[in-house]
């Protein structure tokens, strides 16, 4: 039985994403939905997802919390800008919270699902460089917070 707080949460989620007022959200919607509650389903999941929805093109707040609940159980809730810096920082060889661009660009290219050369150009455009190197804060405040969540957990 899902939390009454999730139940609510689900609720605030689908008003605002149901464009008939029949207290349903459209299939293609789901996606958009699952990232309004703070989960960050891969593409992967989400064509999965798809693949085994039987339902119509509208889906339910019945339908719709297993869905949450599996999603959150594969990919988990969006990460911090903290956890980003924490991570980032590991490639911060001398310190000064500066990491090489080549390095960032080569994780970003190889580890989970990977970025095409168009989408890391899109993320890295405007960051200022030096001596091949870029800010980590800058980077982040700049650039990923309008998709990261704030809340430091």
């Amino acid at each position: 039985m899902p939390s009454p707080s999730l139940i609510e949460e689900v609720q605030d989620v689908f008003h605002f994403h149901d464009t008939v007022g029949d207290g349903k959200i459209a299939a293609n919607q789901l996606p958009a939905a699952l990232r309004a509650m703070m989960l960050n389903p891969t593409e992967a999941v989400l064509e999965e997802l798809t693949k085994k929805r039987n339902g119509g093109s509208r889906i339910t707040i019945e339908e719709f919390i297993p869905i949450y609940k599996n999603v959150e159980s594969k990919c988990g809730r969006n990460t911090t800008v903290k956890e980003f810096q924490t991570l980032l920082s590991h490639f911060d060889r001398d310190g000064n919270g500066q990491i090489q661009l080549v390095e960032l660009k080569n994780m970003l290219q190889s580890g989970g699902e990977k970025l095409t050369n168009q989408e890391i150009d899109n993320l890295l455009f405007g960051v200022e460089v030096v001596d091949g190197k870029i800010n980590i804060s800058h980077f982040l405040n700049n650039h990923l917070q309008m998709g990261l969540q704030d809340t430091e957990k």
